[in-house]
């Protein structure tokens, strides 16, 4: 009998969640499978409604250890540490080796606070990833306003998420009765420049309205004290700082040698493979497909998921494998955390409660979806 080829999932993200709730088809075909993340997977689409209050935090958490192992898999809660592609070996950060023979990374990104000088270690700024972050500094603004206490916030970053970042933060304060001062700062000249221009300005009145102060044409250049400074020398007061831009692949991504982006991404190509290492596959904000500069949204890692899963199930069997084309239009909506949602379909926008009734149906289908596998294969098991 032939040695069982061992397939290892790195990091429980969009991707590696979908091959894990998938599993039996490769452990068929004679895979050993192994998912490796160090905690539980926070649900990028609930984030901002969690800081919001709309949400609490084990609304927006799958288990990855019950999801794999409910389909035959195995589960190691630990980080890894250094992948070694030549051996085919990784090494993890709690001690020990695992050999693969094939790998899909789905490690996602981080805010470089190290890129913002006088941010990395300060206990008052506060980046968007991880995701638990977020839970983190909802509980933190809640301490305070128990005592009373308004602090001033600062989000640098007028993204999707920076804007709902804002948005949220004054949903929050709301629901405490606090008169919070928000200030959203971008060095573009716009929010949300990937966004029809029209969208982007119902966003600005919306968040203005609400009592975000908005900063378009600031760069930032570093934190000091309670201030941020921009680049004409400028001050802007913050006892609190959000970081919502600078995204960047994690590290682990750089460390395995393979050639990444400027950004991190391990470069892959339309299999969805190293371009270098056909035996290592990547998706989601942790990879960037040549040819193309997509954003780091959650759309295209739920989408690249089901080719991922083919093409492992591809390399065991030995045939070729099938090419992902990003699709070209996809629907982003912003929780605007009063109540109502801003949706955009490539050139399309519209604004309403309607749009966040769509978003919250989505987003719980998408996790109480993985969380119905582990608990139906729970009940069969009593």
């Amino acid at each position: 009998m032939s040695q069982p080829r061992t397939v290892i999932l790195i990091g429980a993200g969009h991707v590696n969640l979908y091959v894990a709730a998938h599993a039996e088809a490769l452990i068929e075909r004679g895979a050993r499978l192994v998912l490796v993340d160090p905690d539980q997977f926070w649900y990028s689409g609930l984030a901002t409604g969690m800081l919001g209050g709309m949400y609490e935090s084990a609304e927006d958490r799958v288990d990855p250890r019950a999801l794999m192992e409910a389909h035959g898999g195995e589960f190691i809660q630990d980080w890894v540490e250094t992948v070694d592609v030549g051996a085919r070996r990784l090494r993890l950060a709690g001690g020990g080796d695992l050999a693969y023979d094939y790998l899909s990374v789905n490690v996602g990104s981080r805010v470089n606070v190290d890129a913002l000088p006088g941010a990395a270690h300060d206990p008052t700024v506060w980046s968007v990833k991880p995701i638990c972050n977020l839970w983190k500094l909802r509980a933190h603004l809640e301490s305070r306003f128990r005592t009373g206490k308004s602090p001033r916030v600062a989000v640098v970053g007028g993204g999707p998420t920076g804007s709902e970042v804002a948005a949220n933060l004054k949903a929050l304060a709301k629901r405490h009765d606090i008169d919070m001062s928000v200030t959203l700062i971008t060095r573009g000249d716009r929010l949300i420049k990937e966004a029809p221009a029209g969208a982007a300005r119902g966003l600005h009145r919306n968040l203005r309205r609400r009592g975000v102060s908005i900063r378009t044409h600031t760069p930032i250049v570093r934190r000091e004290g309670r201030s941020l400074i921009a680049d004409d020398g400028s001050h802007i007061d913050a006892d609190i700082v959000v970081l919502a831009m600078g995204l960047e692949a994690n590290p682990l991504v750089r460390q395995t040698g393979l050639p990444t982006h400027s950004t991190n991404g391990l470069r892959i190509n339309a299999k969805l493979h190293s371009i270098a290492d056909q035996r290592v596959f990547a998706g989601g904000d942790c990879a960037t497909m040549e040819g193309f500069d997509l954003p780091k949204l959650g759309v295209f890692g739920v989408r690249q998921a089901a080719f991922i899963h083919a093409n492992l199930l591809a390399s065991l069997e030995q045939i070729p494998l099938i090419e992902y084309e990003p699709q070209k239009r996809y629907l982003a909506i912003l929780n605007l955390g009063d109540g109502t949602a801003l949706s955009t379909w490539g050139p399309l926008w519209w604004n309403g409660r309607s749009s966040m009734w769509l978003k919250d149906f989505i987003d719980r289908r998408f996790v109480e979806g993985y969380r119905r596998q582990y608990d139906t294969k729970a009940n069969q098991r009593r």
